[in-house]
């Protein structure tokens, strides 16, 4: 397979896994009449956890990187990554992918919870249908939003990098430790804006849910979208730098 597409179909098939699990324990816990409902913030902690283990597994086992997120991708082409797969016209590819994934995966979680959706609508819960699509903070403060955005994904990218420079070749023991470092970001420092730390994992799902064809599903809050795109993509320049220093 060429190589281009092995990472287009990895980054779309990785991304789409992290969206459908990721997003979809939200909705088991946060929509109405589900099995999940009031689960809590550990169960969607853990969730998301796994999500990004079995979407980071499945990436690398076909052959690919297991970005699934543009923060990750902008941290590895400040530290030359793209000098090592030789191609710098990959990266464009891996960014459709990464969007590509997401919008699939959010319009299965959709389809598969569209009656929960319709039911917590009824109920004048809006608010937690768009919870299911993408973030938002606790409390609105521009600078403290991004500070937090910015933190949780330097944490992410500094587990990423860091395990890549122990284990060369990390394989599938690379995606359980970035799960693990999920975990650990969801349970100490998603309480404020609900630890985006991805811009494609917010903004392709808002995306979806801003063309939802659900009566009173609420608004998609565009005034707010911009911290969780712009704050990880900072951190994934910071970061990257700060490991092309070190080596």
């Amino acid at each position: 397979m060429d190589n281009w597409l092995t990472y287009f179909m990895t980054e779309t098939l990785g991304t789409m896994l992290l969206i459908v699990l990721g997003n979809g324990v939200v909705a088991n816990i946060v929509l109405k009449n589900t099995k999940g409902n009031n689960g809590g913030w550990i169960a969607i902690t853990a969730g998301w956890s796994f999500a990004v283990m079995l979407g980071a597994t499945v990436s690398v086992a076909l052959g690919g990187d297991a970005h699934l997120n543009p923060a990750v991708t902008m941290a590895m082409i400040v530290n030359g990554w793209e000098s090592n797969v030789g191609h710098f016209g990959l990266i464009p590819i891996m960014l459709v992918g990464q969007i590509l994934g997401a919008i699939v995966g959010q319009i299965i979680v959709d389809l598969f919870y569209i009656k929960h959706i319709h039911q917590t609508i009824t109920e004048k819960e809006e608010g937690l249908v768009l919870a299911i699509h993408s973030t938002g903070p606790t409390y609105k403060n521009t600078f403290i939003n991004c500070f937090c955005e910015f933190i949780g994904t330097s944490v992410l990218l500094v587990a990423i990098m860091a395990t890549s420079a122990q284990f060369t070749d990390a394989g599938w023991m690379g995606p359980i430790f970035v799960g693990l470092a999920v975990f650990a970001i969801g349970l100490s420092l998603g309480g404020t804006t609900g630890y985006a730390i991805n811009p494609v994992r917010d903004l392709a799902p808002r995306l979806v849910h801003q063309f939802l064809p659900v009566k009173g599903k609420g608004s998609s809050d565009w005034k707010y979208s911009w911290i969780p795109v712009v704050a990880p993509l900072l951190a994934g320049c910071v970061i990257g730098a700060l490991f092309l220093i070190k080596t």
